[in-house]
């Protein structure tokens, strides 16, 4: 009889029911041509000793594909990410796949481990929802691996990753465009995580704006150091403290729009604001966003998580990157003008 604390096995399954591992194997993978008596022994031992099939195991000796997608996060409580993930699992679910999920913290060494469980353990793809610069070289050798690999972060675009991204560069002039079309001319950038290519190409995008504009002042309040809510709130909150406040803002992550909203509240001053990203409050506040199409970027995602790995669709080419268009969603924050 098994110790209480051990696993049951299929040879422990058999060896109750007083026959062979493969008779077992056979009765509890449902195969027929099992007289019903023996049947019902295997089943009522395996009930007893409470085995179940290792269903994984199973599918990947018959051929087939681990039901499960590592899902790779830098933090639990990001607006976008939060949105993403939310979405991406019941895209998955909905095709019999399930993320198990890490949250790095923004710690690579946290990232190059998880990623190294994914491949030990079969999974059918890695699905990058965002990463830490650093970490990028470890998706080379993960591809290599022969595992396909979808990433909504720009960070990671390399040999064997399809990147599905926003076009970053476009939602930064989209921002200062609508601020600048409503009179504004002082205005306040706040950014997080200056190395990223998404903060580097929106900071593209808001210059670009910019170009040619010698009486628009923004550089004396760009900050790139606000990483959380914390920060930005207190970046907002001396600005708005000092005689020469902007009049408008820029946040370029869903979480720095709700900090400089807290800071906003907090002193009762209300300069115009667009943020890059939406977030479920920013409706109810009025607070105008330019976002990427979310639902479309998992979408495909899940798409090409379903090719073979290292190919596309039916086995052929790689699909490659694709841009995801953005768009203003205006509710009241970045039409402020000037005066008002």
């Amino acid at each position: 009889m098994a110790k209480q604390n051990d696993r049951p096995t299929l040879a422990t399954v058999a060896s109750r029911a007083g026959v062979s591992i493969k008779t077992a194997s056979r009765v509890l993978n449902g195969e027929k041509h099992v007289a019903a008596r023996t049947a019902e022994k295997v089943e009522d031992a395996a009930a007893e000793l409470g085995f179940r099939l290792n269903s994984t195991a199973r599918r990947l000796r018959a051929g087939g594909r681990s039901p499960y997608i590592g899902v790779v996060m830098s933090d639990g409580d990001d607006p976008f990410q939060a949105r993403l993930f939310t979405l991406l699992e019941a895209e998955l679910s909905r095709i019999g796949l399930r993320p198990v999920v890490t949250v790095t913290a923004d710690d690579p060494d946290r990232e190059r481990g998880f990623l190294d469980e994914c491949l030990a353990n079969d999974m059918t793809g890695i699905c990058v929802i965002r990463s830490h610069p650093d970490a990028a070289r470890f998706y080379a050798d993960a591809a290599s691996a022969d595992v396909q690999i979808v990433s909504f972060d720009p960070s990671t675009a390399g040999p064997g990753v399809d990147l599905i991204a926003g076009d970053e560069e476009l939602a930064g002039r989209l921002a200062a465009t609508q601020l600048l079309n409503h009179g504004h001319i002082s205005l306040g950038v706040i950014g997080d995580h200056s190395t990223s290519p998404i903060t580097t190409a929106r900071l593209a995008g808001i210059q670009s704006a910019f170009a040619g504009r010698s009486d628009v002042g923004w550089r004396a309040y760009m900050r790139e150091d606000a990483h959380d809510l914390a920060s930005a709130k207190n970046v907002v909150a001396a600005w708005l403290g000092s005689r020469s406040a902007p009049s408008a803002l820029i946040t370029l992550s869903a979480t720095l729009t709700q900090g400089a909203i807290d800071a906003c509240r907090r002193l009762d001053e209300w300069p115009a604001l667009v943020g890059i990203d939406d977030f479920p409050a920013a409706e109810l506040l009025d607070v105008t966003v330019i976002d990427r199409d979310v639902q479309s970027m998992v979408a495909e995602a899940v798409r090409r998580l379903q090719d073979p790995p290292g190919s596309g669709a039916g086995g052929g080419p790689r699909r490659g990157s694709a841009r995801v268009p953005v768009h203003v969603i205006a509710r009241g924050s970045g039409e402020e003008s000037p005066d008002k």
